[in-house]
């Protein structure tokens, strides 16, 4: 799930060759509402996020990640894949894992680059 319209998120899937019905846009940020992701300004690009970010990612993936939004905004337009309110691309993220309606991990991104541990994730999942 992220920010934006599912016109987006479906183009953004195709563009990383991943199956569009795993992929959700929150226009409007609603999820995020219901979820009480983080938001504003205080959250987005500050040099301690941006150095964790690029810690865990290499050029390649960085690359990678930087040409799919290139190819999905060649595609369908900076308009469509932007979020209709600019308010909304100052929300964080989160992760979490659920079993039907039980939540078994949850990890809310205090800022840029704050992602849950993958061990983490993968031991919810395994639980």
């Amino acid at each position: 799930m992220g920010v934006g319209t599912a016109q987006a998120a479906n183009e953004f899937a195709t563009q990383l060759n991943i199956n569009p019905k795993l992929c959700f846009g929150d226009e409007g940020g609603t999820m995020g509402d219901a979820l009480g992701l983080n938001q504003g300004v205080k959250t987005m690009w500050n040099p301690a996020a941006v150095n964790a970010m690029m810690s865990r990612n290499d050029q390649e993936s960085l690359t990678e990640l930087g040409n799919a939004y290139k190819m999905a905004i060649d595609n369908v337009g900076i308009k469509t894949i932007m979020p209709v309110d600019m308010k909304d691309t100052l929300r964080q993220g989160g992760t979490f894992v659920f079993r039907g309606s039980k939540a078994l991990y949850e990890h809310y991104d205090s800022k840029v680059g704050d992602n849950a541990d993958i061990d983490s994730i993968l031991a919810a999942m395994k639980a």
